[in-house]
């Protein structure tokens, strides 16, 4: 697998030497992880130069989901593929009989999903070990003073002295309950990325989360008590920040002129995230709810629709098997946003003052899910999607609450996540300085 001396590929950015600082992030190749773990590579590029580093094959997701196209020209960042035999990246097929719009447990991954999703994380271990000993340098061209990396990354492959930080791309309220779980696990339910993240926890120099201090300040003691780490936590989210792009495709245009046709706060936006499948009577539930409602749904398995989605008006309701969700979340006709609870989705809706009702299915999503109603933003789905959903048409405190989390998101990505960021990149010269000294 690891015969030719070619370990990465450089998809775009100019491997520019000028910029002396060099952060490396890794980002495993799930796009929940691949989104937030770009988007910081983009902030300290600012500051820094940065190599944003994931599996060759998830490049592709985010170039037609639009993340990385203005990027070409970036003198400081440079995104590259890492050859790793990622080729085929698990998903979760969700059966009938584990599903309700009620779900209170979380959906378990069967022993095959578990070991697919296991492998993904060796492959890329074993492809950055081998990155690590043979032609790194080479590669990408400048010395690394920082590694970034999402916590159950292979790190321990890499057999390095240089300084780690790890990327908790979810809330910390999420990252202590999964660590909870590490001890009340009795199925061995990804005891692999466990036993990753507790190795990558004692390397640690720091940790990076993508979340707002406000929101997350009453976990920390927690979360040092049950890591056994006293290493620094900087409150670096929302990352949430538009593309800025000349023109944008055909397909998100077509979206938003549809979007223009609508009225103020009358669409519902629906969409379940990127792993998730999900079965034909959950589909046929929503369906059912939203028939008298306007909508925008961004459904996988449109192919396969359910006799109740085939007589659609399509003057006020979409089925899209892709969409643009930070546009679609920041235009006016959106009333709110119908989600799975996973942390992008949620940040994002916070950033654009959208209210949430939240369906979750596993990992963070229950906690993020209890996050939503803590904050008065939305709700968890019931027994009944029908008065769910006029529910939160009707209830104007979630939008008006949402509105005020949207200030403090805001306030956030534009104040206390950005001086984390430079004071990321001030601590690598610091460092510097002092090796200098020495």
């Amino acid at each position: 697998m690891f015969g030719s001396s070619i370990f990465i590929t450089l998809i775009c950015g100019l491997l520019s030497t000028a910029n002396a600082t060099h952060i490396l992030v890794i980002a495993p190749p799930f796009l929940s992880h691949m989104i937030p773990s770009l988007e910081l590579a983009k902030q300290l590029s600012s500051y820094c130069h940065v190599t944003y580093l994931t599996s060759i094959n998830s490049i592709s997701e985010l170039e037609r989901k639009e993340f990385i196209s203005h990027l070409n020209s970036s003198k400081t960042l440079d995104i590259v593929g890492l050859v790793d035999g990622n080729n085929h990246l698990p998903g979760l097929m969700i059966e009938e009989s584990q599903i309700n719009s009620n779900n209170t447990a979380q959906i378990a991954f069967d022993d095959h999903q578990r070991i697919l999703f296991n492998e993904v994380l060796v492959r890329m271990g074993q492809a950055l070990h081998h990155l690590f000993q043979t032609d790194l340098q080479s590669s990408v061209r400048l010395p690394i003073d920082m590694i970034i990396a999402r916590s159950f990354v292979p790190l321990s492959f890499l057999n390095t002295s240089i300084p780690i930080h790890l990327f908790l791309p979810s809330n910390l309220r999420g990252v202590v309950s999964y660590m909870r779980r590490q001890h009340t696990d009795k199925t061995g339910q990804f005891k692999e990325a466990y036993d990753y993240i507790r190795e990558n926890i004692h390397q640690a120099n720091g940790f990076l989360c993508n979340s707002l201090k406000e929101f997350d300040g009453e976990y920390v003691d927690e979360f040092y008590q049950s890591s056994g780490t006293l290493a620094p936590i900087r409150f670096i989210g929302p990352l949430v920040f538009d593309n800025k792009q000349a023109t944008m495709t055909s397909q998100t245009r077509n979206i938003i002129d549809w979007l223009d046709k609508q009225s103020t706060g009358s669409v519902i936006y629906i969409a379940f995230g990127s792993i998730a499948n999900l079965p034909a009577n959950a589909i046929d539930s929503v369906a059912c709810a939203l028939k008298h409602h306007a909508f925008i749904w961004s459904l996988k398995t449109k192919s396969a629709l359910p006799p109740s989605l085939h007589n659609l008006d399509s003057v006020h309701q979409l089925i899209v098997d892709w969409a643009p969700q930070r546009a679609i979340l920041s235009h006016s006709s959106v009333a709110f946003f119908f989600s799975h609870g996973g942390w992008n989705s949620l940040l994002e809706s916070m950033l654009y003052g959208k209210a949430l009702l939240v369906w979750p299915f596993f990992a963070d999503q229950f906690d993020n899910a209890l996050q939503v109603v803590d904050m008065g933003v939305g709700r968890q789905v019931s027994y009944n999607l029908t008065d769910d959903i006029q529910h939160m048409l009707l209830n104007g405190s979630y939008a008006k609450r949402a509105k005020d989390v949207q200030q403090l998101a805001i306030d956030a990505r534009e104040n206390t996540s950005k001086k984390q960021i430079l004071d990321i990149v001030r601590l690598i010269s610091k460092n510097q300085q002092e090796h200098n000294e020495l």
